[in-house]
């Protein structure tokens, strides 16, 4: 009887022994990934400590509080998003830009109409491709005929009446 009481305590101490290396295993792997992720965030060193012991400190809840506080995006995320910023905002480089006269936005030189507000400048000649003025009715460049640009016909008016 003695042996079995030996045993099952031996066992017994055993399993908490394996429990408590399994909880601490899971703490360092979880500081180890909190780390990560505050490096990946920020390029702050401070910030980095600070979310290690953050992540040891109140065992598992301090994991919880760095989501909430940490930043929203990557680095990486914050970089291609300025970069996408700054080709919406810029001009493609060598390309010359003037402001549309109906709304205002810069839009390229050679643009036939404005990609926003859709006021039309000028018409492309269909045998040089060169641009043209709205009003011309020949190209000036290949002496195709264009026509004039033609404005919808009005609607039909009714006969007065005598």
């Amino acid at each position: 009887m003695k042996l079995l009481s030996d045993t099952s305590g031996s066992l017994i101490f055993l399993g908490v022994l394996l429990l408590i290396l399994y909880v601490a295993l899971l703490l360092v792997a979880l500081a180890y990934n909190v780390v990560r992720d505050a490096r990946r965030r920020s390029s702050s060193i401070p910030f980095a400590i600070f979310a290690f012991l953050l992540a040891f400190v109140p065992p598992f809840l301090g994991a919880l509080i760095y989501l909430v506080i940490r930043p929203p995006r990557t680095l990486a995320e914050e970089r291609s998003l300025a970069l996408e910023q700054q080709m919406l905002e810029e001009p493609p480089s060598g390309t010359e830009t003037r402001p549309c006269p109906t709304c205002g936005r810069d839009i390229e030189e050679d643009f036939v109409i404005c990609p926003y507000c859709r006021t039309q400048f000028a018409r492309r000649c269909t045998v040089c491709e060169r641009r043209l003025r709205l009003g011309w009715p020949v190209c000036p460049y290949c002496a195709s005929e264009v026509g004039a640009h033609s404005l919808p016909p009005a609607p039909p008016r009714a006969p007065a009446p005598h």
